[in-house]
């Protein structure tokens, strides 16, 4: 089976997403956060050039990557969980900033571990199982589009797809330390926002602008620009005359949300 496929090859777009909402509920046993958030994928993309081969592992990206990333690390849970024998040969470009809270690491995983799962055939509940394996937003990428993400991340759940808006972004020049920012959270900060996605997705698919300013939420804004004060100055004028402006993921990127394209990114739907 493997020689059948050992010359394919793809082309492939790895998408960036925003939160629309993102709260951490508390701190769980296992040393996780339990996260509620609004997922959204949007029109910002790596492409990512793949190629299976008899054996081996090799990666070549236009940025410098951690020897352990995520790449890597899908591969190698993949054929952990099932017993395959086969290389990969990976060229990434990235135009996902890293660091900067729109998941690029994890989106390059879930459209590797996608393709794989296509190419031999593995069901889509067992790549999700590999999926939460490599990191918490890669289950969320193995769907794309707008859902709904509880847990640490592992749990998903489909909503209609959001459409007709777009968005500019702001990237400081700052590496945003998931682990760090985390770190600053205490018991009190917890489970603080709206808690009300489901009526936030309505808002969006009804255009209720009011609303969608209403319920939107992201508990590391406020810990990040407390940590950064300089970014507030920066952001002067971004964003005139857009719906919203707020940070995404863990920082440190924030993005102006537009009804229309207006903005540089457009809201995607899943695959």
């Amino acid at each position: 089976m493997v020689e059948d496929r050992s010359e394919c090859s793809a082309e492939l777009v790895s998408p960036a997403k925003l939160n629309l909402y993102l709260d951490v509920l508390e701190k769980r046993a296992d040393g996780y956060h339990s996260v509620l958030g609004l997922f959204q994928t949007i029109s910002l993309y790596d492409t990512i050039s793949v190629e299976v081969c008899r054996e081996g592992f090799f990666l070549e990206s236009n940025v410098d990557l951690p020897k352990n990333n995520t790449i890597k690390k899908t591969y190698e849970v993949f054929k952990e969980e099932t017993g395959l024998e086969f290389g990969l040969k990976v060229k990434l470009e990235k135009r996902i900033p890293m660091g900067s809270g729109l998941g690029g690491g994890s989106s390059n995983a879930a459209t590797i571990l996608r393709y794989l799962g296509k190419l031999f055939d593995v069901p889509f509940e067992k790549l999700l199982e590999m999926a939460i394996r490599v990191g918490s937003d890669v289950p969320f990428f193995l769907y794309g589009g707008t859902a709904v993400v509880k847990g640490k991340g592992e749990l998903v759940e489909k909503l209609k797809d959001i459409t007709g808006y777009s968005v500019n972004l702001f990237v400081p020049n700052i590496h945003s330390s998931t682990r760090e920012m985390y770190s600053f959270l205490t018991p009190d900060t917890y489970g603080k926002g709206p808690d009300n996605l489901k009526e936030l997705h309505r808002a969006y698919l009804k255009r209720d602008y009011d609303k969608i300013r209403k319920l939107s939420y992201n508990v590391f804004e406020k810990i990040f620009l407390e940590r950064y004060p300089g970014v507030l100055r920066d952001l002067e004028g971004f964003g005139e005359g857009s719906i919203l402006r707020m940070m995404t993921g863990s920082g440190s990127t924030f993005f102006a949300l537009y009804p229309s394209s207006t903005g540089k990114y457009s809201f995607v739907g899943g695959v």
